[in-house]
Formats: structure tokens, C-alpha cells, sequence
């Protein structure tokens, strides 16, 4: 946790020191996202934008500041018992869903076998394997056991994605998975500080100030109007016209153009704690069963030569920061981004050399005769997506390979990536992480999420070993060898760090930076 907490120390905070009661009630926050919603079913919807809304119309039974400090939410304290498998929490007795019925220990209960479910498909189920059964011990006491120790436990139920974002029961029940995907409002219920008063997928999403919120006097906003604006440069057309207070992920190559146009704006960053991948889709038969329509086609990747030759030898990193980041950003190649706690550099792995590259091309049949042609997808969430796709399109060339681009949309991008939609490789920068464990849902064999459609059983090996490890030295030998064993293999294929920049108007007050992980307005007010 201590390198999390440097992270967010060195993070650029938003708002300036105000006195104890400066703060100004009411007002409309606006928000600038540079993609589509793709739905609004919290533990089943891709995306960060889905993310950032479910952080302020939910809540959960634990926060995390900036510091790494867990916190109260939903729950007022709570014990974890000497051997690590019993979490015990006692509930705060004023919490209401925003449709009127109590969070109690049932909604709780409700909401951790919900994300368990099999066929709820939920994002989140991966990091609750270690989940034994969850168990109501009066109406405000819950008890979560465990089948073996957990190391990251809470940081699960705080942070990993949203964090446990707490379902109403009676909401969840009486509507359909298509109704919460799709926005209806009374099918979007929360316990968080704002509620859901309308989503237009596309163009905007309104929350309100939810009066009955459990913390007092908060929040100090009376709605958060977000706007999709694709464009970053029609973003900062829109930041400088002053229609925008706020942009919640700003493309880091158009930066120093932005500050530059608004010299009063307040501009956040801090630690690469996200990797930016050239991901491949494997499809490795790991158990020698035979391909099926289930397992995927043969993918072209699945020659680790072919993997080898592309994303080893064949990608220049330090090519691609100078051109795509002017250089602001870190060459890197393993699993854990180089901000992020246990980070080990092991770029040398993978020097880049063409010879090399060539070599093992031809090993595996490829050459004038019958040259190596795979498409390269990326989405248009931001510009600098686009510009590292071309390097790596002008890097292959230079061995003989060509590269298709393919762009779409970030939603398009999301069902291809996430539903085992066709691609051979595509470049994204992918969830910012708090510790390696947090990787599961995109990286385990059996994740939902699993894009690189590997199905090797020692990649799940590593992660359990990891997250059952309580030791933390012991945890960094392992995490140094399943670095090293993910550069060797190539199913998850790093190119860099990537930094995440936020945007705001110099009249947006007492916002925290906390990178990807949280975008909160609970105690956000307007000085204007």
C-alpha cells in the first residue's frame, strides 16, 4: 500500500486549501466524458464511464482515501478475525436505497451472491473466488467468510473497479437486467450521495442530489450533468468557452495544448498505475483439448513465435513514448504498470530487434512468400490510441508484416474485447491497478473478461499464490516471477505506462484526484 499511497501523494490535487464551512451549496456540475456509457447495470456493464457513475449513485460498505486508508461507507466498523477467513461488519442505521428501502445486512448478502451467480455474468465474480458464503447475523451485522486467506480483501469491497456497490434488492427484483443496462431510473437504484434521473445513451446522463444521503450536509452539488464529447479537441473548445466544468479523462497528447489555452486550469495527474497494451488474442489450448466454436478460432497469435517476433522483438517501446507521449511516459513491459505496488521492470526482456523478429517470423513460416498480415483495432476514447497504433503499424512494416487498422467506437471496442469478438490485436490503455491481484478480471484464464483468450492454468497459479500470500516480502518474489513469466509468455503484452489526466475549472473546489479508481462529487462544490 505504501507505493499506492505515494502514487496519489505525488497526484496533482484539484482543489486548493479551503476553510472549514467555505463551501457553497447547490449548483450544476458539468462533465465532459469522451465516451458512451455502454450501460448502467453496475456489476455487469464495461467500462470506467459506467464506473465513475456507479461511485457516486451507489455505495458500499468501505471507502479508500487517496492515502490507501480504508474508511467507512455503508459500514460504520468492522473486524476480521485472527485466522482471515471471518470479515464482520457492522452496518450504520440510517442508510437508504434511493427507492426508499433500507441497506441492511440482506441487501449485502443480496448484492455478494448476485456478483457470485454464474449466470449473472458480473465483471466483478472473478475477485470474489475466495468468497465461501456471506451470512446475516441480525439486521445491521453481516458476515463474509472466506474459503482460504485473502490478502486484498478489503481492497476488493473498497476499490477494484467500483469497489462492492451495494444492490436494492427490491429494485434488482422487480426489473430486468435490460432495464438496468438500458438506464431506467427506477431500475438504477443506489445508496450513493446523487440518483439517477435520466441517461440519453450518447448525449447526457443527470444525476441529483439525493436528499436523504446518509452523510450529513452532503453533498453540496444539486446535479451532475455529464455530456459525451469524443472529440478532445472540441473538449477543450468547450473547457475554454467555460460550458464545462470538469473532464474526467483527458487525452495526455493534447495536454500541453490545453494548459496552454487555459493557463488557470487545474490539471491532475500522478503515477502510471495503468498499463497501455498492443494486447493479442492467443486462444492457447493450454489442456490439449481441441478448438470448438466456444474456445474461439486458431488466432494468429497463437504461435508464441508469431507472439514473440510482433510484441517482443518487433515493437520499439521507447519509439513509441517519444511519438505518442513526447516522452512522458515509461517503456514497459510486464504485467504490473510501473506506478503500481511490486512493480518490477522487465522491459529488457524484450529488446527491440528486427533481426530477431525476422528470424522467428520465418521460423514460423512467414516471409516474402508468404507474408504476416493481422488487424489492428483501437478505439477513438482517446487520439493517442490511433497515433501508437500507427507506430506499431510503420515498426511491423519495417519486418515484413503489415497491420490493418480498424478504429471504432469505445463501446464497440468494449463487446469485442470483452464478449470474444474477432481481433488479432488491439491497443487500449486498460484498468488503472492498485496491486496485481486487482488484474484478475481481464487476465485469468476463466475471467469473463479474459480478452487475450488464453487458457493457460498457470497464469491463475500466479494470482492465487499472490493474493493468498500474506507476507508482503514473500508477495514481491512472486510478483517479480509472474512478471517475468508474462514477459516470457506474451498473453498480456504491455507496451507502456500510461498517464491519466483529469481537468478542471479553477471554481471547482475540494475535488480529491484519486486516478481511474475513483471519480467522487460527494463533497465537490462550485466557488462561483
Amino acid at each position: 500500500m505504501r507505493s499506492f499511497a505515494a502514487a496519489l501523494a505525488l497526484a496533482i490535487v484539484l482543489a486548493g486549501v479551503t476553510t472549514a464551512g467555505a463551501q457553497k451549496r447547490g449548483g450544476i456540475l458539468r462533465v465532459a466524458y469522451g465516451n458512451e456509457i455502454a450501460g448502467l447495470d453496475f456489476h455487469v456493464t464495461p467500462g470506467y464511464e459506467m464506473v465513475w457513475v456507479a461511485t457516486n449513485i451507489g455505495c458500499g460498505l468501505i471507502g479508500i482515501t487517496p492515502d490507501g486508508k480504508f474508511v467507512p461507507d455503508a459500514a460504520e466498523s468492522w473486524t476480521i478475525s485472527p485466522d482471515g477467513l471471518l470479515y464482520t461488519f457492522k452496518l450504520k442505521q440510517n442508510v437508504l436505497f434511493h427507492d426508499g428501502t433500507k441497506v441492511d445486512a440482506a441487501a449485502v448478502k443480496f448484492t455478494v451472491e448476485r456478483i457470485i451467480d454464474p449466470a449473472t455474468r458480473s465483471s466483478m465474480r472473478s475477485f470474489m473466488d475466495s468468497v465461501h458464503s456471506v451470512e446475516v447475523i441480525d439486521p445491521h451485522t453481516v458476515q463474509i467468510r472466506l474459503k482460504q486467506p485473502y490478502a486484498f480483501m478489503l481492497h476488493m469491497l473498497a476499490a477494484y473497479r467500483m469497489g462492492l456497490v451495494l444492490a436494492s434488492p427490491a429494485a434488482t427484483q422487480k426489473f430486468s437486467p435490460e432495464e438496468r443496462r438500458a438506464g431506467k431510473p427506477e431500475a438504477v437504484v443506489g445508496c450513493g450521495p446523487f440518483k439517477l434521473v435520466e441517461w440519453v445513451k450518447g448525449s447526457h446522463l443527470v444525476m441529483d442530489r439525493f436528499d436523504k444521503y446518509f452523510v450529513p450536509g452532503l453533498p453540496y452539488l444539486d446535479r451532475v450533468v455529464i455530456r459525451v464529447i469524443k472529440d478532445p479537441v472540441t473538449q477543450m473548445a468547450a473547457f475554454k468557452a467555460g460550458e464545462i466544468d470538469f473532464i474526467a479523462d483527458f487525452s495526455a497528447d493534447h495536454v500541453d495544448t490545453l494548459r496552454a489555452q487555459n493557463p488557470r486550469a487545474q490539471v491532475m495527474t500522478g503515477k502510471e498505475t495503468t498499463p497501455m497494451v498492443a494486447m493479442m488474442k492467443v486462444t492457447v489450448p493450454a489442456d490439449g483439448k481441441p478448438m470448438s466454436k466456444e474456445r474461439g478460432p486458431h488466432a494468429i497469435f497463437n504461435d508464441i513465435r508469431v507472439r514473440k517476433a510482433i510484441g517482443c522483438y518487433g515493437i520499439d517501446r521507447k519509439e513509441i513514448v517519444k511519438i505518442a507521449f513526447k516522452g512522458q511516459a515509461t517503456p514497459w513491459l510486464g504485467i504490473i504498470p510501473p506506478g503500481t505496488l511490486d512493480s518490477v521492470d522487465v522491459t529488457h526482456l524484450c529488446p527491440y530487434d528486427p533481426a530477431r523478429a525476422r528470424a522467428l517470423l520465418a521460423e514460423a513460416g512467414y516471409g516474402p512468400q508468404k507474408p504476416l498480415v493481422f488487424e489492428l483495432m483501437t478505439n477513438t476514447e482517446k487520439s493517442v490510441f490511433s497515433v501508437i497504433a500507427t507506430v506499431i503499424k510503420e515498426q511491423v512494416a519495417r519486418i515484413g508484416v503489415t497491420a490493418n487498422i480498424r478504429l471504432v467506437d469505445k463501446v464497440s471496442w468494449m463487446n469485442t474485447a470483452t464478449q470474444d469478438g474477432p481481433f488479432d490485436m488491439y491497443v487500449e490503455d486498460l484498468a488503472s491497478l492498485m496491486v496485481l491481484d486487482q488484474n484478475t478480471f481481464l487476465s485469468a484464464s476463466t475471467a469473463s473478461w479474459n480478452s487475450a483468450r488464453h487458457t493457460d492454468p498457470k497464469v491463475d497459479e500466479y494470482y492465487a499464490r499472490y493474493a493468498r500470500e500474506m507476507d508482503p516480502v514473500k508477495r514481491k518474489v512472486i510478483a517479480r516471477e509472474f512478471q517475468e513469466f508474462s514477459a516470457d509468455k506474451l498473453y498480456w503484452n504491455t507496451i507502456s505506462g500510461s498517464p491519466f489526466y483529469q481537468v478542471a475549472q479553477p471554481w471547482m473546489k475540494d475535488y480529491v484526484y484519486q486516478a481511474e479508481f475513483k471519480v467522487l462529487y460527494k463533497k465537490v462544490w462550485l466557488d462561483k
